[in-house]
């Protein structure tokens, strides 16, 4: 029986020191995100698309109407909002992005950010545990536009961004978009991506290939397969993607981003890329020369990712503090088996 009492002992004392260091090493970032809490609602029109989570509307030359959306703050404190009309656009990884940009491609004949009233953004201050609504005026241009117009509302808290910058440290920061999509006609618009070159960059530290791309009709390219190859010196294959459910912005110009093999670095010469793109309504095919030059292997080379010691350091004291609460717990535990050894004899 005491055998079976001691093994008792020892399991739930293991368990309270994986818990304990469990409770240590994630201490910081709970702390830190407690404020960040909000939820963002569109509060879809009656004519709003069917089963379309967001605002999804047929429009009329010349009309107005109002667009609402609802912040909830789940949090106990009072915290400050700021809802901002952004434009759409393509990321470097192929996906549809909503950035807060109200900068429009040459090739938009309107956009988003050309309908909307107060173009800056809104602030709004929402007590804890409560919520509210801002609306924003949309105008329909008088002019017929063809195709989709996509755009959207950012929501991000102020509140959370200034208590992330007076604290160093992991901070998930949320932000909310609600999407808007407009159209004035059901007629089929066919999309049109464009080659506009490619370059040797340095990207978030590690050398990239930049294939600039332009899709310049007001239409969605989606479910993009995109496969990729390019060859240096003696065909040799220096960087290689096989992508598939990308999404491209209707009137979009954006850098698409392809890692070279293994991080290495390019040498100045000549490249040759070839790329296949099938989406769900299009397909295109690119075979290109490009040269590599001194002064891109020279920018390539010293873009590096600055080492980050603040965040080394933390890491450093979580550990000790974990060390030393370990250490302290599994000297209890000794003391309370010899102490029940002592006790026996």
């Amino acid at each position: 029986m005491s055998s079976i009492k001691r093994v008792t002992k020892f399991v739930l004392l293991t368990l309270a020191i994986c818990i304990t260091a469990l409770s240590v090493s994630s201490g910081v970032t709970q702390a830190k995100s407690s404020v960040n809490q909000f939820q963002v609602k569109p509060i879809l029109p009656a004519d709003n698309a069917a089963k379309s989570s967001y605002f999804d509307l047929k429009v009329k030359p010349s009309q107005s109407r109002t667009l609402k959306i609802r912040i909830f703050n789940n949090s106990t404190k009072r915290q400050q909002f700021y809802v901002k009309p952004s434009n759409t656009t393509t990321s470097s990884l192929g996906a549809i992005a909503y950035t807060g940009s109200t900068k429009k491609d040459a090739s938009a004949a309107t956009a988003f950010s050309d309908m909307i009233s107060d173009k800056t953004g809104k602030p709004v201050t929402i007590d804890g545990q409560s919520s509210a609504t801002v609306s924003f005026k949309l105008n329909v241009p008088k002019q017929q536009f063809t195709g989709t117009v996509l755009g959207g509302f950012v929501v991000h808290s102020v509140s959370a961004s200034d208590h992330a910058a007076q604290n160093s440290g992991v901070n998930n920061l949320a932000r909310y978009v609600v999407a808007v999509r407009l159209k004035e006609s059901s007629t089929t618009v066919k999309p049109n991506l464009l080659y506009y070159g490619t370059h040797y960059v340095g990207m978030n530290g590690l050398p990239a290939i930049q294939v600039k791309l332009q899709n310049n009709q007001p239409v969605i390219i989606g479910n993009v397969h995109l496969k990729a190859t390019v060859t240096g010196e003696g065909n040799k294959t220096v960087a290689k993607v096989d992508n598939q459910l990308l999404n491209f912005a209707p009137t979009s110009r954006f850098n698409y981003t392809i890692s070279t093999l293994n991080g290495q670095q390019l040498k100045t010469g000549q490249y040759r890329l070839l790329m296949t793109v099938k989406g769900d309504n299009g397909y295109w095919k690119f075979d290109k020369l490009f040269t590599v030059t001194n002064s891109d292997t020279a920018s390539a080379h010293v873009a590096k990712r600055p080492f980050d010691w603040w965040q080394l350091l933390q890491w450093v004291i979580e550990g000790l503090a974990t060390l030393i609460v370990l250490a302290y717990l599994v000297k209890k535990v000794r003391d309370w088996w010899r102490k029940d050894d002592d006790s026996k004899s």
